[in-house]
């Protein structure tokens, strides 16, 4: 049987580093702040989010996570972290 931990933090210094949630880290800068992006549902649901934020230019498909569990039972989600500017 295949156990599956899940990853909840409201902390984004917490959250495990690992290509599949960076694909293009950028380099920490003092006046930016990582800010993570999810959604969270089937993955029907999730694939039209992405594809509908890709064509208003927010994100390639390609800089989100893989498919991951979610914490809610039976709900997948992706990740995509954005830096935002702090002035």
């Amino acid at each position: 049987m295949t156990q599956t931990q899940l990853f909840v933090s409201t902390d984004i210094n917490e959250i495990p580093t690992s290509p599949t949630l960076h694909p293009n880290p950028v380099p920490a800068e003092p006046n930016r702040e990582p800010v993570l992006i999810l959604v969270i549902g089937s993955q029907k649901g999730i694939d039209k989010i992405v594809s509908a934020l890709y064509l208003r230019r927010f994100a390639a498909v390609q800089e989100w996570s893989q498919i991951l569990p979610a914490p809610t039972i039976g709900k997948l989600m992706r990740s995509l972290i954005r830096y935002v500017s702090l002035d």
